[in-house]
């Protein structure tokens, strides 16, 4: 011991080096020394927007880090966990390195397991793209394609766009089944004049047009009779004319025309255009409209109508469009409609149509409506009842009519005065653009 008090300088510096040595492994040994973490809970079911709280204890006493593998199914903050999702997701709390977990199976409110995102998804053709699928007990899962022609999937939800359309992407645990749209854009060539009626001639082709004769009011109070007389309906110097007259005709004090293509000229899609000059005056009600071509087995308004172009007398400056469904219809008063207003729309021609496009958009169908090729209005199917005719029954056929009524629901009151004029409807040609798809 006596060494310690006669060291020389050199030995003093050694000996604080194995002091300071001693020192810092000892800080060492109590940084190194094990940290154990546990949680109360190491699984939880868990129904969205719940809220549990698990707690941890460390030995010893530390700070303790919270995270979750997947926020989009379940959150935590500082061991309050909440359900977001459909899925499972792993809590962690850790402290020192140390590590503890929690397992969290979520399900929906309805106690729904199995969830496919997104709802629909649009791709080109010879695109890929993956589905995101929350199961939440990893069950083994099945994948099929309700149209193989337009899009292929295989076992991991992996999806191929093969053409232009829609297919319905499904999964199946074998106890729940979800499924998802592809939407494979269309590539369209140019539109091409598929059919036109130039109204040329002296008499009506009747192999294409009915004329229409009832006095029934067509089923909104109208007050004409129509006729095929010659007085109301005729071809005159390359057009249609459809003339409304004040007299007295079987049960009605006015009398007018009225045509249409049913069982004889039916569309599905394209451009359908007229050029048409609007009578004025209070009361009139000319219109050039679609229905459904299967009319005559499941009738209005589950037939489906296209309303390209009402005008109304008594509001000389508007243009209406509307569109007819089972459940969104006139009867109801919900229907889809839309008003533009402009001067100079009676007494001179313009142009009314609609472009109706196929799988326009995300997949669904569009229906824009056009005067002198400028869109003012459209509607478009909603996703959630893609291809559901009684929602959208504007995927098939319609035939079209042409009319010029007078009073009723949306004409209103009728001003005699008008008819010291012509009070005529002039339809100079309809004409429909179709196009194919590309290769």
């Amino acid at each position: 011991m006596v060494q310690f008090l006669t060291i020389n300088k050199n030995n003093t510096m050694k000996h604080h080096i194995v002091i300071y040595l001693s020192v810092f492994c000892l800080i060492c040994a109590c940084k190194n020394q094990d940290t154990s973490i546990s949680l109360s809970a190491t699984m939880l079911q868990m129904t969205i927007g719940e809220i549990k709280t698990i707690t941890a204890t460390t030995t010893p006493s530390s700070e303790i880090t919270w995270s979750s593998s997947n926020d989009s199914i379940a959150t935590v903050f500082h061991g309050v966990i909440t359900s977001t999702g459909i899925g499972n997701a792993i809590i962690t709390a850790s402290a020192n390195g140390a590590k503890a977990t929690c397992q969290i199976y979520s399900v929906d409110k309805d106690g729904a397991t199995l969830l496919i995102s997104p709802a629909i998804i649009s791709i080109k053709k010879g695109d890929t793209y993956q589905f995101i699928c929350h199961n939440v007990y990893n069950l083994p899962l099945t994948w099929s394609s309700s149209n193989e022609s337009v899009a292929i999937v295989d076992n991991n939800g992996f999806v191929t766009a093969i053409k232009g359309g829609n297919s319905t992407i499904t999964v199946t645990n074998n106890s729940e089944t979800v499924s998802s749209i592809v939407a494979v854009e269309h590539t369209w060539n140019d539109y091409q004049l598929a059919w036109s009626e130039e109204f040329n001639g002296s008499t009506l082709d009747t192999d294409t047009w009915t004329i229409e004769v009832n006095g029934n009011g067509g089923g909104n109070n109208e007050q004409q009779y129509y006729t095929n007389r010659s007085e109301n309906l005729r071809l005159n110097e390359g057009c249609l004319e459809l003339e409304a007259l004040k007299e007295t005709y079987e049960n009605r004090e006015y009398t007018s025309g009225r045509i249409n293509t049913r069982g004889k000229k039916a569309f599905k899609y394209g451009k359908i255009e007229a050029r048409i000059s609007l009578p004025s005056g209070g009361g009139t009600w000319p219109a050039f409209w679609t229905m459904g071509d299967d009319w005559p087995t499941v009738g209005w308004p589950n037939c489906g109508e296209i309303d390209i172009m009402e005008h109304i007398g008594n509001n000389p400056t508007m243009v209406s469009f509307a569109l007819h469904t089972k459940y969104k219809n006139g009867s109801k008063g919900n229907n889809w409609s839309s008003r533009t207003y402009m001067d100079g729309i009676e007494e001179s021609f313009h142009v009314y149509g609609i472009e109706w496009q196929e799988e326009a958009y995300s997949g669904r169908d569009k229906i824009s409506f056009t005067i002198d090729d400028i869109e003012y209005a459209s509607s478009t199917e909603d996703v959630t009842t893609i291809d559901d005719n009684f929602y959208w029954p504007f995927n098939k056929e319609h035939f079209l009519i042409l009319n010029l009524a007078l009073g009723g629901n949306m004409g209103g009151a009728i001003n005699d005065t008008i008819f010291q004029n012509s009070v005529i409807m002039k339809v100079d040609w309809i004409r429909v653009y179709q196009r194919t798809e590309k290769e």
